[in-house]
């Protein structure tokens, strides 16, 4: 059951970006229906620490969305590397290196989320986001 908890957890991190990408770009025009399906992946207590240090919430987080809704046409983001660095329970903390390319640019920032998977649902509880130089 743990290795099912680590890549139930690594797979939602894929998840989660490819919804966050429809998101941004809103290519298919389902950007709007991609915020729906990404909340429930939040806990309502989820807690960020952004690449800028600052705390964040679930409804924080949601207004984020909505508001970068079709803004980054052509970003890529591409999601590696990723660390199971602990785990327990129905819960695990996973490591890994997300990079954002547009227009020419590319940013990267290592995170840890800790997301718990019980009866083949997955939340996201806590991410926290380091800037690579």
């Amino acid at each position: 059951m743990p290795n099912s908890i680590v890549k139930q957890a690594q797979h939602s991190v894929h998840w989660i970006h490819q919804l966050i990408h429809r998101v941004f770009t809103n290519q298919r025009g389902d950007g709007a229906a991609c915020i729906e399906q990404l909340l429930p992946l939040f806990a309502e207590d989820f807690q960020m620490v952004t690449t800028s240090g600052a705390l964040v919430g679930r409804a924080q987080v949601e207004q984020l969305f909505r508001s970068a809704l079709g803004t980054r046409a052509g970003l890529e983001i591409i999601v590696s590397d990723l660390h199971c660095l602990w785990q327990e329970g129905h819960s695990a903390a996973i490591r890994y290196k997300e990079t954002h390319c547009l227009n020419q640019s590319q940013t990267s920032r290592l995170s840890l989320a800790i997301i718990r998977v019980q009866d083949d649902a997955v939340q996201w509880l806590y991410l926290h986001e380091t800037a690579c130089p």
